[in-house]
């Protein structure tokens, strides 16, 4: 069988997954920034990201905006909370603030679907599997931050639920550059299917 990735998306349900394009990681003002990552490459995204919506949107393909969503209760007193604080990582996405909100143009209308997460995986959150079954989804679309972390954890608990993935490549990007293409060649080989944004649109243009 091959595992193609065009028959994935128009022959089986597919929904559109926007993960993590929050302030606080994407915006200049934002708590990665102020930490000293290099947030442009998250912010030169965006226009690759809305074209993808705007097609969803014309083709009827459901769109899940992920969002990070940190608080007292969900840090936990574990191993999460102990090594972010030992890392020094940059405190994000606190409930309430203006850091978790979706950045600039990215952002989410009445119809679409947002799904609350406070670890890297969106699956964290049962409900993210509850209404992709209600929808009858088969496969998942891939854009947003990071490409290593929530990213690629969120595809393999996708493909473990047996969700088809796909991930489009030029719609994601890592903090690091020694992460972003290991972590694209780990999903191509053991996860699902990687394309770029013009072949997915492509797709739909017949």
């Amino acid at each position: 069988m091959c595992y193609n990735p065009k028959k994935l998306c128009l022959e089986k349900r597919s929904a559109l997954m926007i993960i993590d394009m929050q302030n606080d990681f994407v915006n200049e003002q934002g708590a990665f920034a102020k930490s000293g990552v290099d947030v442009k490459r998250y912010q030169a995204l965006e226009p690759t990201i809305l074209s993808m919506i705007e097609l969803a949107r014309k083709e009827g393909i459901p769109i899940i905006f992920v969002q990070m969503e940190h608080n007292d209760e969900n840090d936990g007193d574990g191993a999460w909370k102990e090594r972010r604080i030992a890392k020094k990582h940059p405190n994000t996405c606190r409930e309430g603030t203006w850091g978790v909100e979706f950045y600039n143009h990215i952002q989410p209308m009445k119809e679409d679907i947002v799904i609350k997460k406070h670890r890297y995986t969106a699956f964290i959150n049962k409900e993210l599997h509850q209404k992709l079954q209600s929808m009858k989804i088969e496969t998942l679309i891939f854009a947003g931050i990071n490409t290593n972390t929530c990213v690629e954890s969120t595809v393999r608990d996708a493909h473990h639920l047996d969700y088809h993935v796909v991930v489009i490549e030029d719609a994601t990007t890592a903090a690091f550059d020694d992460a972003y293409e290991p972590s694209l060649k780990n999903i191509r080989r053991h996860y699902g299917a990687v394309i770029g944004n013009e072949t997915w649109q492509q797709y739909y243009a017949n």
